[in-house]
């Protein structure tokens, strides 16, 4: 399900962000409309289950307030579940009354950018979060029932092997918090490229790389390193232009994402008491 299109932030890696794409503006979906399309699905297909994909279902307050408003309404939460995108600093100011409500509206999982534990490669990234904050976030969202899947960035541009070894222990620091609550929190870490139009890759053409080198994305094979086809759920995302951007070699970088792509494989098939 798509509830909104367009972004109002800059993160620098982003195709949505907004500096790429200075012609479009932001357009929310009216509550009763997207309301409409979830009945339509269910009395079509059955579906129960819905999953929002953009990035402001849950990342600005007014829109939040809108939506759940109208869910509540039609008691949308006695009848689905959902999933959705959402944005640390906005999530960072909800209450948790609200929270609360968004649990009784069939919140499940929250998807969330934090890319990294790094507060250094945070403010490269123009996140507008750190990773205190990212932490804080992601406990209230586990403590009130609500699963987080936290999407990771490793060798971005300027990365230290410093930062590296940060966002790693940021990421099971994470899951050492999930373990004592209800909700679970997954991590997914993919290899950092970069796509035309972004303000990174302003950065990097400005800096002398090659565009056609940018551009030339091909499969990383984490075999060696300790992945296996159990493992196998998003590789249609594990590509790479095979350049080293940051301070860390690349066979370093693909090391640590089959590290912790095994770790939160192991995590998938266990229980928590099995994880703690």
């Amino acid at each position: 399900m798509v509830g909104s299109r367009g972004c109002p932030y800059n993160c620098t890696f982003c195709g949505a962000a907004v500096s790429a794409n200075p012609d479009l503006t932001i357009r929310v979906r009216d509550p009763e409309n997207i309301i409409g399309e979830l009945d339509a699905l269910h009395a079509e297909h059955g579906v129960t289950a819905f999953r929002f994909v953009d990035d402001l279902f849950l990342g600005v307050g007014r829109v939040i307030e809108e939506q759940m408003a109208a869910f509540t309404r039609h008691r949308i939460g006695e009848r689905y579940v959902w999933d959705a995108t959402g944005r640390i600093n906005v999530l960072d100011r909800v209450t948790d009354a609200e929270l609360d409500r968004l649990v009784k509206n069939g919140l499940r999982e929250v998807a969330l950018g934090i890319e990294s534990g790094s507060d250094r490669i945070l403010k490269a990234m123009d996140k507008r979060i750190n990773a205190e904050m990212a932490e804080r976030v992601a406990r209230r969202l586990v403590r009130h029932g609500i699963g987080v899947k936290g999407y990771f960035i490793l060798g971005f541009p300027g990365e230290s092997r410093d930062d590296l070894k940060a966002t790693v222990r940021h990421i099971r620091n994470l899951w050492d918090i999930a373990d004592t609550y209800p909700g679970d929190i997954r991590a997914s870490v993919f290899e950092f490229r970069p796509y035309p139009g972004t303000p990174v890759w302003t950065t990097l053409t400005a800096a002398g790389h090659d565009p056609d080198a940018l551009l030339a994305y091909g499969d990383v094979d984490l075999t060696e390193d300790g992945a296996d086809e159990a493992m196998r759920q998003r590789d249609e995302f594990n590509f790479s232009v095979g350049i080293q951007f940051g301070g860390v070699p690349l066979p370093e970088i693909r090391s640590t994402l089959a590290t912790l792509t095994r770790e939160q494989h192991q995590r998938n098939q266990g229980t928590k008491e099995d994880a703690a």
